[in-house]
């Protein structure tokens, strides 16, 4: 066996310094930390990302930590989307770092500040342990640092601030070791270990345990094509088998990966039993629109160096934001130099691996080999396929290093160029704008919301923060899980990679209405699928945020006999030009809540004009006027109604208005007196 790297004379004597051998991985790591991750996070002031996937991120590992501390009872279903089961699955589950996150939490810092602490602590890991796998492939000091730079530093990186789930990736160089190291003993050992790297990847983060597998997989295949070393000398270990060491060996790196596997399967069963629960599939249309497309290569929209150019010439990128896959000049002019100087063939081992990559997820009007693996069992549930560059930026940087060390033997000119590509990386990842969330503005949303809560709470209260039209509604959501998760509450908000039925946001409802829906659907949920009975205390009491309680009797249908509570008046009437402004109050004596959106049975009004001596038409009920409004009417609550009415030219008589509910009965039907007034005559 032949290791494919092998050391550089030319740094030796360099190397034997210790200055060298430290000093500069901790300059190259200082500059990109302040410039990159500090950066994002304005020296722990704001949160990278936006109000969605950065609050959720959070969200998930303060739920870990309240589990782990024994607030919250169960670790697969948080208290948001209550009380819908196993809700932690709908989403990576950060279990192989939340821990961190709660050694932080318990040390003093607040939910913002530990998440701040924990994606710094991401960034570090990733550029120490690529750093040092690179020293371990025999890289000098000076291409090791910034071969580590280019893996956690990079452009695509950068784009992919708002989603912290991506942030761990330091298992992955540590995985393409640990194949070298098999590469080169042709020791099964390093496959077991390699196999719990791979496994501790995928506790990380599922996203990256799934690429890190692609990675090392089309790295084995581009090793086969480049070096001839395939199947025949990956199983060559077996022909020892008679051997007693060897035995031993094979043995044991047996049961590592099987130790692996079960361990995987640990954590992805809850996945796959809750997705067949909720009957959850990716449609193959949605997982075509966030494929690379060629041109993603060419963006980096963030960037104040080549945002421009990319804004102006790459367009109609389906999911632009998570398309943004452009490596920068510096990185690729480096890779260049590697290419054309280095005489090491794990530089076209990694060429040939990012090109395999590229090739797999590719689409090209609208076709890709990616979509015969995305139709095998569980490869659905991974949409977003673009992000693959998170771990294609180990080759390149792979190359990156190569290409440094290639400068030691090439001439002046070239050693200058070099240089210059080396400060150009350096500055494209300096030179970016990335979304920030001011924490001071975070915690101050909750707070308001706070006080709108009532004061006392009521005994095992479900906190909703209704959703609104003008508002987006991952921001509303997050805020009530938020609120909720500080108040150590349930809460029936929720916000994740999927949604259980019935919880669609819907802000052209009511607050109570939307609340009322979701725990309809959620005891539909248990008597149809989970052949369950409804948990007793789970529908109530429901707060609103806002003052409002709803109960699960106010919610529920209102009965005949309190029909006749309900009363209607015209309070105007007044002629404009050819119609009737008419203003119609409705006011509900009722103890139940009367709908006025979508609802098996919605409250509309509707009217008709009867001449002088003429009796109301049993049939001429057929105009129909929406109650609008941004919620429904309570008990004891008056809603204000105004809507138009075709006038004609000397016309006389009453203009009658009746309510139905639609689908259930009129009230006029059940004593509630049609409101009447005569044409002309009320004038505000």
């Amino acid at each position: 066996m032949h290791p494919i790297s092998h050391p550089h004379s030319a740094h030796g004597h360099m190397e034997s310094g210790w200055a060298w051998r430290w000093a500069t991985p901790l300059v190259v790591l200082l500059v990109g930390f302040w410039f990159v991750p500090l950066a994002q996070t304005c020296h722990l002031a704001c949160v990278p990302g936006d109000l969605g996937d950065a609050r959720f991120n959070s969200v998930v590992l303060e739920h870990f930590y309240r589990w782990v501390t024994g607030s919250d009872r169960s670790l697969m279903s948080p208290s948001f989307f209550y009380p819908m089961p196993g809700t932690l699955t709908f989403s990576d589950n950060h279990l192989g770092t939340a821990w961190l996150y709660s050694v932080i939490r318990s040390l003093g810092w607040d939910r913002y500040a530990a998440f701040d602490l924990w994606y710094l602590s991401g960034y570090l890991a990733n550029f120490i342990v690529c750093h040092v796998v690179l020293r371990k492939l025999r890289f000098s000091p000076l291409a090791s640092a910034l071969g580590a730079f280019a893996f956690t530093f990079p452009l695509p990186v950068i784009a992919t601030h708002g989603h912290a789930q991506l942030t761990f990736r330091c298992l992955i160089p540590a995985g393409l070791l640990l194949w070298q190291r098999f590469r080169e003993t042709g020791e099964w050992r390093w496959l077991g270990w390699l196999a719990f790297a791979t496994v501790a990847q995928f506790y990380i983060a599922i996203y990256l345990g799934y690429f890190m597998l692609l990675l090392i997989g089309v790295w084995a295949v581009a090793q086969w094509m480049v070096e001839g070393y395939g199947p025949q000398y990956w199983f060559g270990q077996w022909r020892q088998w008679k051997e007693p060491v060897t035995r031993r060996q094979l043995i044991r790196a047996v049961t590592m990966i099987v130790m692996a596997a079960l361990a995987l399967i640990w954590l992805m069963h809850p996945y796959l039993h809750y997705s067949k629960v909720y009957a959850f599939q990716r449609a193959p249309e949605e997982i075509v629109t966030m494929l690379p497309r060629p041109q993603s290569y060419l963006l980096a929209d963030a960037s104040t160096i080549w945002g421009d150019l990319s804004r102006r010439f790459v367009t109609s990128v389906p999911m632009r934001p998570e398309q943004q896959m452009f490596f920068g000049i510096g990185i690729l002019g480096l890779v260049v130099v590697a290419l054309i100087h280095s005489t090491l063939r794990m530089r076209w081992v990694a060429l040939v691996s990012v090109l395999l990559l590229a090739v797999l997820t590719l689409s090209v009007g609208g076709h890709s080999l990616y979509m015969v693996i995305a139709r095998l069992p569980g490869i659905t549930s991974v949409r977003a396929v673009s992000r693959i560059v998170v771990v294609m930026t180990l080759p390149v940087a792979l190359l990156v290093a190569i290409g440094v060390d290639a400068m030691s033997s090439v001439r002046t000119n070239w050693k200058i160029l070099g240089a210059a590509l080396v400060v150009i990386m350096i500055g494209e990842s300096g030179a970016t704008t990335t979304i920030k969330l001011d924490i001071e503005q975070a915690r101050g949303r909750i707070s308001h919301l706070a006080s709108e809560l009532p004061s006392p709470m009521p005994a095992r209260a479900i906190v909703f923060n209704p959703l609104r039209t003008d508002v987006a509604s991952y921001d509303s959501e997050l805020d009530g899980v938020i609120l909720a998760q500080d108040k150590g509450l349930p809460t029936l908000n929720g916000y994740s990679g999927n949604i259980p039925p019935g919880y669609d946001p819907r802000g052209d409802k009511g607050p109570c209405r939307q609340a009322s829906d979701r725990l309809d659907s959620a005891k539909a949920f248990f008597a149809q699928r989970l052949k369950k009975p409804f948990p007793n205390g789970a529908a109530e009491p429901i707060v609103i945020v806002g003052q409002t309680s709803c109960s699960e009797g106010v919610l529920s249908e209102v009965p005949v006999n309190e029909i006749s509570g309900i009363s209607l008046r015209i309070e105007s009437l007044q002629r404009v030009g050819d119609s009737y402004r008419v203003t119609v109050a409705i006011a509900n004596g009722s103890l139940h809540a009367l709908a006025a959106w979508s609802a098996p049975n919605p409250l509309r009004l509707s009217w008709q004009k009867v001449g002088d001596q003429t009796p109301i038409d049993p049939d001429g009920w057929i105009p129909r006027v929406d109650i609008g409004g941004d919620s429904d009417i309570m008990p004891a609550e008056t809603r204000r109604v105004t809507f138009i009415v075709p006038a004609t030219a000397g016309e006389h008589g009453h203009l009658v208005v009746s309510a139905v509910l639609e689908g259930r009965l009129w009230l006029h039907d059940r004593g509630v007196a049609p409101a009447s007034a005569e044409l002309n005559e009320l004038v505000p």
